[in-house]
């Protein structure tokens, strides 16, 4: 019975060494990371009161648009930073229409579940190659505005927006590596800035 008891002490010994040993080799649980994102958001309508002029983009501008973020990617699963954008604001289909420069400023978060767990265990399975993401921004945005009598000077308001999409991680078939968290996505959103609501669609890249 004593050497039983032996035994099983000895076995379930090896066993933590293991599953720590197999949680060290995944690297640590907060790294740095980098997002850089492009991306079209169609016109989907103004909000609030307009003023002397009308809204600030009163002309159905659509808007493309580049972002940058830097922030810590948090147990995989996780990222917060802050992020900046330039956006073209313009209209195609309305005749002659003054575009618009613009430019946010923003703290980014989102979510994708990644991870599994055996026993309290975390690991990251081989064969992952797809995962959902759901995320919001909120921040600022600056409108360089055409100025009077044809428009507002420049204006500056918040910045909200919801998304979610998918990620392809393209490094999924190696185990234990660092930075598993490398990915393509894309993204749809519903997004608030200069009195107006867009559809913002994106592709980007997480590193």
């Amino acid at each position: 019975m004593n050497k039983l008891k032996v035994l099983l002490s000895i076995l379930l010994v090896a066993f933590a060494c293991e599953s720590q040993a197999q949680y060290t080799q995944l690297g640590k649980k907060n790294e740095f990371m980098l997002k850089l994102e492009m991306g079209y958001s169609p016109f989907m309508g103004n909000v609030g009161l307009a003023g002397e002029h009308g809204y600030y983009l009163s002309k159905f501008h659509n808007a493309a648009g580049f972002n940058a973020m830097a922030g810590m990617n948090i147990s995989q699963d996780w990222f917060v930073g802050a992020g900046a954008g330039f956006s073209y604001f313009h209209n195609l289909q309305q005749g002659v229409v003054t575009p618009l420069m613009g430019a946010q400023a923003f703290v980014d978060f989102d979510f994708r579940p990644i991870w599994k767990g055996v026993m309290g265990v975390d690991y990251q399975p081989t064969t992952i190659k797809w995962a959902p993401v759901v995320g919001a921004r909120a921040g600022a945005s600056y409108l360089m505005g055409p100025g009077e009598p044809e428009g507002y000077d420049p204006t500056l308001t918040p910045m909200l927006e919801l998304y979610g999409g998918i990620n392809w991680y393209y490094r999924h078939g190696l185990r234990n590596m660092e930075h598993n968290f490398h990915a393509f996505y894309a993204t749809v959103g519903v997004a608030y800035m200069q009195q107006t609501i867009f559809l913002p669609i994106r592709i980007g890249w997480r590193w």
